[in-house]
């Protein structure tokens, strides 16, 4: 599974079910940089194989390693043009990938997802069917668990910024890389002045390589209680930061899919993208929001002819008021049960 962050966790479900029904398998998973710092210690993973470089070399490297394994079984969950290539020249005898795609070609077996629209790592639990398997679909949330060193990071950076215990923390990640995704920073601002008035939030602005500016502009609109995280270079220290938070806002974006994994409560912020593919089904921790009125809501698009109304015209005060809910929502004792 290559590609993004969030795609990456949300295969750690089916990855799991396999681990399941194959105590004994040795199970390698293919993976970009830097979402496998997420995946370092996972009890279901034999061996993570890290593609690098994209140069010939390194490729030609990746097929030789690939074939050298003798795989029995390669199960394409992504199925684009180049991880279908991968399991082609793997020269494994049970090659499976999506049904859907043009290149069916690579695989024998074909996975075909499910005709309605379900979370992401639900859909390619379901998939496994296509395998003879009957995988259990009551365990379908990602996990992982910061590693001591990041939560001992994590604390000594809150205390560093002088953070005031007792108050509830509640995390912002602003950034987007994809601009129909990205809600504006002034409502960002606004959100967390009205947080910090009315819920008395302290707010943790996290940011990554190429975000600082739009988490200090965020920082900047809402003044006093607002404080912007270290530079998260290794996703394993924002996972920390995360988990020491009460709740995370977000885009829909990696951070989100973070914070999933971690139990920790999210409201996400969607215009572009589909909350039915990102957010755990009947999971009281995990809210979404979204201008529902609009015609083009939920669009995939990367690129917007309508000026991001959908983004724009979403106030500060309706995810104000579904941050409130939420966090009523997770309370210790509430109808969640608290974050665990």
């Amino acid at each position: 599974m290559l590609r993004r962050i969030g795609d990456v966790l949300l295969t750690l479900p089916a990855v799991r079910s396999l681990r399941s029904r194959f105590p004994e398998a040795e199970i390698d998973f293919l993976v970009e940089p830097p979402a496998h710092e997420l995946l370092a210690g996972n009890p279901d993973i034999t061996r993570l194989i890290v593609l690098g470089s994209k140069g010939p070399a390194n490729l030609v490297y990746l097929v030789r390693r690939l074939r050298a394994q003798r795989y029995d079984w390669v199960v394409d969950f992504m199925g684009n043009p180049r991880t279908a290539i991968f399991s082609f020249l793997s020269g494994a005898a049970l090659r499976a990938g999506p049904a859907r795609v043009s290149h069916r070609w690579a695989y024998t077996h074909l996975l075909r997802q499910p005709e309605v629209p379900c979370y992401s790592a639900l859909e390619k639990i379901r998939t496994l069917r296509g395998l003879g398997l009957e995988p259990d679909e009551r365990d379908f949330l990602p996990r992982i668990a910061p590693q001591a060193v990041d939560r001992d990071f994590a604390a000594a950076a809150l205390r560093g910024l002088g953070l005031e215990p007792g108050r509830p923390l509640i995390a912002f990640a602003p950034a987007s890389r994809r601009i129909t995704r990205q809600w504006p920073e002034r409502h960002y601002a606004e959100l967390g002045r009205l947080l910090r008035d009315r819920r008395g939030a302290e707010l943790l602005i996290l940011w990554g390589r190429g975000e600082e500016a739009v988490a200090r502009s965020v920082q900047g609109g809402i003044g006093s209680r607002a404080y912007l995280s270290p530079e998260t270079k290794d996703l394993r220290r924002l996972a920390g930061l995360i988990a020491s938070c009460r709740m995370l806002v977000t885009n829909c974006s990696g951070p989100k899919h973070i914070a999933v994994a971690l139990s920790v409560p999210t409201l996400t912020i969607h215009s572009s993208s589909d909350p039915r593919a990102w957010t755990p089904p009947g999971i009281p921790l995990h809210a979404f929001i979204r201008k529902e009125d609009l015609h083009c809501i939920g669009c995939r698009l990367n690129e917007c002819p309508y000026a991001l109304e959908c983004l724009r015209d979403l106030p500060a005060a309706e995810v104000f008021a579904a941050a409130e809910r939420l966090l009523a929502a997770t309370e210790p004792g509430g109808p969640a049960g608290g974050p665990v």
